[in-house]
């Protein structure tokens, strides 16, 4: 497999791992992309719309809040949700805790994969998925809004709304592009909602609550990203 979808493979299991469980919720609908595909843009225009945020977010070592996940798949007709805790530490990689339907936490860092749940973990490192560090650099870049390391791997392009900015990317890399079709991150002080679109179909929707700005890490925070 290549390094492309080695990359894809924990993009993916990062996502959707720890959701598995029954469904629950209402019946989804077709997915449209949104909009925001209508209006193509240069890092440079993308910089002065996002100027405010992206000076916000320049001296955070981190971000952490609430997550709240629905995952609407191509063929099912109800939605699985799962909602937890999330810590985007930058360089350090990306901790996604699921609180509900069970807990599960998943660590994606440069070096390994992390999987933490009833107890037991397993790691996944870098020489078995060689794609790792380009995962979490690309998701490093969605929630601090670095618009030069999301442009070397997505076409960009935005748009103001009512209460802040709409960011589109999609994939240049044709091997990934089979997979993921297109990615949606919106907010106003910072990210404030992600929508993957699969190319099959699948859509996930994750949308954030009491994010925060960690201006530095703890020991504790540090060590959750240590296998």
């Amino acid at each position: 497999m290549n390094r492309c979808g080695n990359g894809w493979l924990a993009l993916l299991l990062l996502m959707t791992a720890p959701i598995l469980a029954a469904a629950a919720g209402s019946p989804t609908s077709s997915p449209s992309l949104n909009p925001v595909f209508n209006h193509p843009a240069n890092t440079a225009q993308m910089k002065q719309m996002l100027s405010l945020v992206t000076q916000r977010l320049d001296g955070a070592a981190a971000l952490q809040g609430q997550f709240t996940q629905r995952n609407h798949l191509h063929g099912l007709p109800l939605t699985l949700r799962s909602s937890g805790d999330f810590l985007v530490a930058r360089g350090l990689g990306v901790d996604w805790h699921t609180l509900k339907p069970f807990a599960a936490e998943v660590v994606l860092t440069p070096r390994a994969l992390i999987q933490r749940s009833g107890g037991t973990t397993q790691t996944l490192g870098a020489d078995q998925q060689p794609g790792l560090a380009a995962v979490a650099r690309t998701f490093d870049a969605m929630f601090t809004l670095d618009l030069p390391q999301l442009a070397q791997r997505f076409k960009l392009y935005g748009s103001p709304n009512d209460t802040g900015w709409v960011l589109g990317l999609k994939p240049r890399d044709a091997a990934l592009a089979a997979h993921l079709a297109a990615v949606v991150v919106s907010g106003s002080d910072h990210p404030d909602q992600v929508t993957l679109y699969q190319a099959g179909g699948d859509r996930t929707e994750i949308v954030f609550s009491n994010v925060e700005v960690v201006p530095a890490l703890s020991q504790a925070q540090r060590q959750r990203f240590s296998p």
